[in-house]
């Protein structure tokens, strides 16, 4: 931390008004000093900062940098700019959330804070509003209690922006510290342009502003943040920092509704899947799941309910299914006022008891079934089913949820990113992953969030391919995140750290167009990965062969007579079967490589056995020195150094059929990863002179089943990278 922001009035009324416990307010209070504190120091403030601040779905965001807002307040920042989301909706919901939380209407006295809306750089009172507020933190005569921090909340919108930026550029802010908060970071933000050498047009409004504020702190919020982590670390946007933020208990995500066996997660039949003149029979099956769980709500706390169906982006469809589910509840509202005997009623009633039957494998506190089927009629009728798009209006229709006590939700783009569909118990969403982005598939997972009080009448229904994209995102996420954990206390932060992660191959990590610079991924699970480069700098080679020296002292290797037993030296390996893994993945930390390719695998590889040790601290690995006798074998090398075709001997074939020697491949173990290292002397040609004597190359492999998908980043500047 750059210095150590002091708790005051306005950070403790934030959190105490959050209402969570006491040990929930007290972590608010500490990320959001750890968060602040990284930035510039109002007391002497100079230069900016940009932090990369790392949620869950649903999770609080907004309390935290609500939290930080207040200990903005708290620490003397006059002015506060939160650019609030790419709708007029999402922007409505964060300002009049602010108002809420800091509670800036209360009181009778003069205000602690002032908040202002997209404002306007030809209107004279905005100006005067920033003004009076910058003034009156540089006015000794003023106690804290006389000054009012201004929050601007403003679309996150080319023009909005520049009118913004147009605006701050007529002041003198030179010494004035700003906080600036960007709100889904991941999205607009940043330059879509990259790769042809230009600039988007909310990029660049975004890096004026930032030119326009002397001395800011500039915090980029996001539950995906994968767009952010895989730019330049050149680029204005490329953060410095990281902090994670843990949910509080309540909260239910990827690991608990996408485990194993979940009971929470229903697929969509694929017939389902295809648009059809009929409602299909899961999604009728949903709402009725949905129906049963209000009423039960409305006999146990009178809460309301909401659902969310997420059929496509096409406003076509969301007629339909608004069309579909209109015609259902009004036919079951008519069936439920038929006499008891009637036939059409007692099928209604066994569908809902199916509903009610399924909820009660997850919620053993579920009123009676009586009680519950008394209660429905009220549930349909007290339900607005609604379709959430712009539908030829200017924009989304707002919604204030206390109208109803429950409510149909039918939309696409308007529900992807941001928007908090309140009380969400069932998901219904028979659409695939697109085109396959990982970070917009996991802003899609509305259905995350606080609601372990109600857990069990929540459900989602989802297409098969999405149901296992979701469930490879949860590891994906886990393991970034871990990532991100140990980056917090680095000093050199995001700059040198390579950008690793595990994630599905059929998952892009974020869209290309906002990436410059090259990943590399995996391209099969498990195997063998081979050391390219070969004819490195020497002083690297030589680092190397002292680094494996060393280590293989360490251990007992003894001939490995099992696999193959042979006179000759060339074919006598000897093997460590219980090498522990940690000691394996610090000498792999320190091994030094020059071509990309090899940087990437052999980064991919720690990825993967770091994930191995985390799982089983105890696991070993096999290591083989491979003929380590045998002197004078050579490789050929190209122009470049490297070894294309592989260095590993093959199998050697007999006369009469079948093999003498098997094939250095062979040397391994099935049940964990194993390590071979070889030493060859290297030649460009096969007379040519030998350039490195005993050149140290290594190859690993990994089993199948400790084997994941992985990506891995290389920048500019990052060989010595963590």
């Amino acid at each position: 931390m750059r210095w150590v922001p002091v708790q005051g009035e306005e950070a403790t009324g934030v959190v105490r008004r959050s209402n969570v416990d006491v040990a929930s307010q007290e972590r608010l209070i500490a990320d959001a000093a750890e968060i602040l504190g990284r930035g510039v120091n109002p007391r002497q403030p100079n230069g900016s900062a940009t932090g990369l601040v790392v949620g869950n779905v649903q999770s609080g965001k907004t309390m935290s940098f609500t939290t930080v807002i207040g200990l903005a307040r708290d620490n003397g920042f006059p002015l506060v700019i939160v650019i609030a989301g790419t709708k007029v909706n999402l922007l409505n919901q964060s300002h009049e959330r602010l108002e809420k939380d800091l509670n800036v209407h209360a009181g009778d006295g003069l205000p602690s804070w002032k908040m202002q809306k997209n404002i306007q750089a030809t209107d004279a009172h905005h100006e005067q509003s920033i003004r009076q507020a910058i003034e009156a933190w540089q006015d000794n005569e003023l106690e804290d209690d006389e000054r009012a921090t201004l929050i601007l909340t403003v679309l996150k919108q080319r023009q909005r922006l520049q009118s913004l930026t147009d605006l701050l550029r007529r002041l003198d802010l030179r010494r004035v510290p700003v906080l600036v908060i960007d709100d889904e970071a991941d999205q607009a933000s940043l330059n879509t342009r990259v790769q042809q050498g230009g600039e988007s047009a909310t990029y660049t409004r975004l890096r004026e502003l930032r030119d326009a504020l002397p001395c800011h702190t500039y915090l980029q919020y996001t539950a995906t943040p994968q767009a952010p982590l895989l730019i330049n670390i050149a680029d204005v946007l490329s953060p410095d920092f990281p902090k994670v933020l843990d949910p509080g208990a309540d909260y239910v995500g990827g690991q608990e509704f996408f485990a194993p066996g979940s009971p929470y997660i229903r697929d969509i039949p694929p017939q389902d899947i295809a648009a059809g003149n009929d409602p299909p029979d899961s999604m009728l099956e949903a709402v009725r799941v949905f129906f049963v769980g209000l009423a039960a709500s409305l006999i146990r706390d009178r809460r309301r309910r909401s659902m969310l169906i997420h059929p496509s982006r096409l406003r076509a469809d969301h007629r339909q299914v608004v069309q579909w589910v209109t015609e259902a509840k009004t036919t079951w509202l008519t069936a439920l006022r038929l006499p008891e005997a009637d036939p059409d009623r007692i099928e209604l009633v066994e569908d809902f008891r199916a509903a009610y039957d399924h909820l009660s494998t997850t919620d053993a506190n579920l009123p009676a079934f009586e009680d519950v089927l008394a209660k429905l009629p009220r549930s349909l009728r007290q339900t607005t089913i609604i379709e959430f798009n712009t539908n030829g209006r200017p924009r989304t229709p707002e919604i204030n949820w206390r109208d109803a006590e429950g409510w149909i939700l039918v939309g696409g783009q308007a529900v992807d990113r941001g928007f908090t569909v309140d009380l969400l118990t069932v998901t219904y969403m028979p659409r695939g992953v697109g085109v396959g982005n990982a970070d917009t598939l996991q802003q899609r997972a509305r259905f995350f969030g606080y609601k372990r009080k109600y857990l069990g009448i929540c459900r989602i229904w989802l297409e098969t391919v999405t149901r296992s994209a979701f469930e490879g995102y949860v590891e994906h996420e886990n393991l970034m995140r871990r990532e991100l954990k140990r980056l917090e206390t680095e000093p050199s932060g995001l700059n040198m750290w390579r950008r690793r992660f595990v994630l599905d191959a059929a998952l892009q990590p974020c869209r290309r167009n906002v990436v410059s610079d090259a990943y590399f991924r995996s391209t099969r699970l498990g195997g063998w990965t081979q050391q390219r480069g070969a004819l490195i700098a020497e002083a690297l080679r030589n680092a190397n062969a002292e680094l494996l020296e060393g280590f293989v002292r360490e251990f007992a290797f003894v001939e490995d007579i099992d696999t193959y037993r042979s006179d000759e030296e060339s074919q006598k390996h000897f093997v460590a079967r219980e090498v522990p893994l940690i000691r394996v993945i610090d000498m792999l930390s320190d091994y030094r490589l020059e071509d990309p390719r090899d940087t990437a695998n052999f980064t991919g590889t720690l990825v993967m056995l770091g994930e191995a040790l985390r799982q089983a601290p105890d696991a070993t690995v096999a290591v083989y020195r491979m003929r380590p006798r045998a002197r004078g074998a050579r490789r050929i090398v190209s122009a470049s150094g490297t070894l294309e075709k592989g260095f590993q001997q093959g199998p050697t074939r007999l006369a009469g059929g079948g093999y003498a020697y098997p094939g250095d491949t062979v040397f391994a173990m099935n049940d964990r990863p194993t390590i071979q290292i070889h030493q060859f002397d290297l030649a460009r040609s096969d007379g040519g002179a030998v350039e490195a004597r005993a050149a140290p190359l290594m190859a690993i492999r990994i089993p199948a089943e400790l084997a994941r998908e992985w990506l891995v980043q290389l920048q500019a500047g990052q060989d010595d990278a963590t």
